[in-house]
């Protein structure tokens, strides 16, 4: 019997996005608080690949909105421990 597994994850930039919507201006305004940058410069950061000074607000942000960040595989996730980490999976996207 074949099984599927489901494992649900938001890149950086998916992330990030979430939370320029009109209805999150409150997670918004954390989000940019713990970048110290407006979420249009998170953005074109994220867009461009030269995000590595923002890892450390990534960490304090998600779990303020029910989220983890793991580094190793740049992704969210909801999980109390990053899936692909536990899995031993390589990511490419």
């Amino acid at each position: 019997m074949k099984k599927t597994v489901e494992l649900n994850y938001l890149t950086p930039l998916e992330f990030v996005a979430t939370y320029a919507r009109k209805e999150l201006i409150g997670e918004r305004d954390s989000l940019e608080e713990e970048a110290k940058m407006p979420i249009i410069e998170i953005i074109s950061k994220i867009s461009q690949e030269d995000y590595f000074d923002l890892l450390e607000a990534f960490d304090r942000f998600a779990p303020e909105v029910g989220y983890l960040y793991c580094g190793e595989h740049d992704v969210f996730h909801e999980y109390e421990k990053c899936p692909f980490c536990q899995l031993d999976i390589c990511i490419d996207y």
